[in-house]
C-alpha cells in the first residue's frame, strides 16, 4: 500500500483530465485487442458503473512504469500523457512494460480516439445475418409445434427416383440450436438430430406448416 509520501509524489491525473481521457475514448478500452466497454448502469437507477482507467503512458512517478524523467510534472499529469483502458488491460501494460512500450499505447489512443471521431453522429449497422442463422431463427419461431419432416433424396436418387420420392412425416420441434435441429416422431424411441447445416425450409400446404428438408 502506497504511504501518503508516496502519493504526493505521484503526478496523477486531475479530475477533469480523466474525464477527457474517457471521452475522447468513448468510454471503451484503447487497447484494440479489447474494446470492452467500460462504463454502464448500476442496479441503483441514481448510479452508474465505471471499470475504465485514466492509465499514465509514462509513470507517474519515478521508479514507474516507463517513467520519462525529461517530462515535467505538469506534462506527466496532462491529457497527451494518458490513455483510456480497462482495469485488466491497465494492469497488463504496467505488468509488462517492454512488452507494452510507450509507443504501442499511444498508438493504441491514436487508434481507439480515430475511431471514436468517426463513430460519432453514425447510425450503428446491423451485423450481416448468415443464411444457416437466419435458417435457424425461423425454425426456432416452430419449437414446440408439430412440423413436416422430408427426407430428400442425394443426385444419384434424385435422378431415378424424382425430387422428392418420400411422404414427410408429421414429428414434433423439440429443439433447434444455431447447430442442430432436435425432432421427435410418434412412437419413436427417442428424438432424431440432425445438422442445421442438413435442413432447409419449405412449406406443407395442406396442413399448413413449416416443413423441414433433411439432405445429406
Amino acid at each position: 500500500m502506497e504511504s501518503e509520501s508516496t502519493r504526493a509524489m505521484r503526478d496523477d491525473f486531475p479530475d477533469d483530465v480523466k474525464r477527457s481521457l474517457a471521452n475522447r475514448a468513448a468510454l471503451i478500452c484503447s487497447n484494440p485487442d479489447c474494446g470492452a466497454s467500460t462504463a454502464g448502469p448500476q442496479e441503483d437507477p441514481s448510479k452508474a458503473l465505471n471499470i475504465g482507467v485514466a492509465a499514465h503512458i509514462t509513470a507517474a512517478s519515478a521508479g514507474g512504469p516507463r517513467y520519462d524523467p525529461n517530462l515535467t510534472p505538469d506534462q506527466r499529469r496532462s491529457t497527451p500523457n494518458g490513455v483510456w483502458l480497462c482495469q485488466n488491460c491497465a494492469k497488463l501494460v504496467d505488468n509488462d512494460e517492454v512488452y507494452y512500450p510507450s509507443d504501442v499505447l499511444r498508438a493504441w489512443k491514436t487508434l481507439r480516439e480515430h475511431c471514436a471521431r468517426l463513430a460519432i453522429g453514425q447510425t450503428r449497422q446491423p451485423a450481416m445475418e448468415s443464411e444457416i442463422a437466419r435458417r435457424g431463427r425461423e425454425i426456432s419461431k416452430h419449437v414446440g409445434q408439430r412440423v413436416m419432416l422430408v427426407k430428400m433424396p442425394n443426385s444419384h436418387q434424385a435422378t431415378t427416383l424424382g425430387s422428392r420420392p418420400w411422404n414427410g412425416n408429421s414429428v414434433t420441434l423439440v429443439e433447434c440450436t444455431e447447430f442442430y435441429v432436435k425432432v421427435r416422431g410418434d412412437g419413436w424411441d427417442r428424438a432424431r438430430t440432425i445438422p442445421l447445416e442438413n435442413i432447409k425450409i419449405g412449406h406443407d400446404e395442406r396442413l399448413n406448416c413449416i416443413e423441414l428438408l433433411e439432405y445429406d
